[in-house]
Parts: structure tokens; sequence; C-alpha cells
């Protein structure tokens, strides 16, 4: 490390004079107090911090264009700090501020406007702030002015974060907010790692997704586990979906989305409503940029006067059709009417309810006719039969 020019030359002239001084002999009776100069900061042209474990790899390095060092405090101010944090002697992240403070030869290194800690791989990922608090030995940074992760099409953001790096992890805590395409969630507090990136999140959880200008879609639910990197969130039980727009609540135990493909998933028994109609499923896959939704198992719905039973269902909001495949059986109270098919279609209407019909194919329907009211010589108890065509 140089020392700047012109800096020994201005300290030595106030030293020089207080020692020829201090020797002459006292005029009068009295001494006036020699103000001793305070000492002014080494400025070198570069700062150079490096640090090795004990096998002699390097575990962190910070370097600096100019530093100012104050020789009693034991701290150096620094303009553009960039450094490396090494994991096995391998680089593990890369991080950069404005400006910054290094205390007593690096115990603690403050880092303040615009700082970056870049996690380095194929998917890098940008934990940030404007302040920061980096204490290498207890490999700690804490983050108190508005911390923020991008990983891929995630953005988190809390009020304060403190990154655990011998564990690759990111707490970020106090009121938490998840932006991830079209989703907007709020969580009580978060846990990032960046070796994987996965998340798990403390509800309760509260989301909202807008499409186009058309009224806020809700989402409730307890927690959230999922992968920033894969771009895949899961929802915990108990999971309450609610579309004004369709007039539409889904109760689940678990859904998952994943947002590469814009598709919302369950592979859990879910109830559900849309208008008067009542829709139940062993699972259910929505495809919202194809504005499909099918029940692959286990597919029920019901209505005011009518029940349908079917292996798999599949509904498209924006034709408001319905098709329901495999074993299809269709109960109408009225008559008792029973209709057996392989496929039945449908369509829903403005009040909300589905009209189906059984176009070709083999059709069996089973209906039961109220008998008429007893005339003069007709046998008492007789019973009209059920009728089956």
């Amino acid at each position: 490390m140089a020392v700047a020019n012109g800096w020994a030359v201005k300290g030595l002239v106030p030293i020089l004079l207080t020692a020829l001084l201090g020797g002459l002999p006292l005029l009068g009776c009295s001494r006036a107090a020699v103000q001793q100069p305070k000492p002014q900061p080494f400025v070198f042209r570069a700062l150079d911090l490096r640090q090795q474990d004990a096998k002699g790899r390097p575990t962190w390095e910070l370097i600096s264009p100019e530093a100012r060092y104050d020789l009693q405090g034991r701290q150096a101010r620094v303009k553009r700090p960039r450094g490396v944090i090494y994991a096995a002697g391998k680089p593990r992240y890369r991080i950069e501020a404005a400006s910054g403070t290094v205390l007593n030869d690096g115990e603690m290194i403050e880092l303040e406007g615009g700082v970056r800690i870049q996690v380095l791989g194929p998917k890098p990922s940008v934990i940030s702030g404007d302040r920061v608090r980096w204490i290498p030995k207890r490999e700690r940074i804490a983050i108190d002015r508005r911390p923020m992760l991008v990983d891929q099409a995630s953005r988190l953001t809390a009020t304060t974060a403190l990154f655990l790096i011998d564990q690759s992890k990111l707490e970020l805590r106090g009121p938490t907010r998840l932006l991830n395409k079209q989703l907007d969630l709020r969580v009580a507090r978060a846990d990032w790692f960046a070796s994987t990136g996965a998340l798990l999140a403390a509800g309760p959880v509260l989301g909202e997704r807008r499409v186009g200008k058309g009224p806020v879609q809700t989402l409730t639910a307890s927690a959230l586990e999922g992968n920033t990197r894969d771009e895949v969130l899961d929802a915990l039980a108990p999971v309450r979906f609610t579309d004004p727009a369709q007039n539409t609540v889904i109760d689940a135990q678990r859904v998952r989305w994943t947002s590469t493909t814009e598709r919302i998933s369950t592979l859990l028994p879910f109830v559900g409503r849309s208008g008067k109609l009542q829709v139940r499923g062993n699972s259910l896959e929505v495809q919202l940029d194809q504005h499909w939704a099918l029940i692959p198992s286990g597919c029920d719905l019901r209505q005011p006067g009518e029940k349908l039973l079917a292996r798999d269902c599949l509904y498209n909001w924006q034709t408001r059709s319905v098709l329901a495949r495999g074993g299809v059986v269709l109960h109408r109270d009225a008559n008792q009417q029973v209709t057996r098919s392989d496929q039945v279609v449908g369509r829903v209407g403005t009040g909300g309810l589905a009209e189906f019909t059984t176009p070709g194919g083999r059709v069996n329907s089973q209906l039961r006719i109220a008998p008429s009211s007893p005339g003069p010589g007709s046998r008492p108890g007789r019973t009209t039969p059920a009728v089956t065509f």
C-alpha cells in the first residue's frame, strides 16, 4: 500500500516546530499550552485485503481503488469496494458497493450505497440493500436498509435481512413481499437458501393476481414452500382461491403455482363453487394462458336438481363449455332420471347453471314416471315401474 505524495512533508513541519520551541527557556511567568496537531489519515492509492483458512485457501478478499486509513481509529474509508467470498477455496459470492468502512483491519466491514451480493453459478441470484454490516469471522452479513432478493422471475423484499454465509441462508424478517409473474404475495417472514433456491415462508399468506382490467383474484394460505430457481411455489393448507369475475371459489389442501408454464395444480382432493355449480375432484389442473381447468380424477359436479359423476371433466371458462368423459352418470331429480354415457357435453349459462347433452354415442337412460291418481276400480298399492330406454 503506497502513501500519497505530500502527506509526509505536511505532517513533519508541526512536529519539528514543536520540538524546537519546547527546548527554549521560559519567557515571562507563564507558558502557553502547545496544541497538538490532529492526526491526519493515510491516503492509499489502493486497498487489498485478503484472508485464508488453515489450509491456505482463500476465504474472502476486498479491494478498493482508493482508501483513507485512520491509524488511531484503525479504520479505513474505501471507495467503490469490490470483494469475493469463497467456499472451500472456490468463489461463491461477489460483493460490491459505492463506499464502505473497514473497521479494526477487517474485523467488521460496513458497506453503503447500492450494495450487491451476487450468488455465482449458472443461474445467478442477487441480494441487495442500501446498508450492510459484514463480519467475516462470524460469516454474517446484516442488511438493515431495503433488503431485496432477485432470483429468476421472483423478487422478495422485507424490513431487514440476515445472510448466514456458512449456511447459504438468507433470513428475511418483518413483513415480506414476493412478486412473481402476475402474483403479489405477502407473508410474515421467509427463509431462502442460496445453494438450492429453496424458499420457506411463514403465513398468513395473502396473494393477489390481476388479469387485465378485471377484478383482482385472491389467494390465502397458511404458508408457502417452493423454489425460486425452478420458479415453483406451493401454497399450504388451508388454501382458498377466489375469482370474482367468474364467481368462483376453490378450497384445497396444497396448491402449486408453476410460473414458467402458468399452471396451477393440486394432487389432493378439493372442493369448489362456480355460480350455482358445485365442483369436487381428487385432483385439479388449471392452465391459465389457455383458459381451461381439468379434473383428471373423481369428477363430481352438482347443481340444483342434477348431479354428474365422471372419470374426468374439462371446463373452458372462455367458451363456458364443459366436457365429461369416462363412465359418465347423470342424475336428474325430475322423474328420478339416470343417464349413463361415455361422454357428456355441457355449457354453463349466465345464471351459473350447466346444461348437459349427449350428442351421438350410446346412451342408457332410466326414469320413473309418477303414477296418475287412482281411478274407480283401480287396484290399491299398484305402482308404476321405472322405464328404461
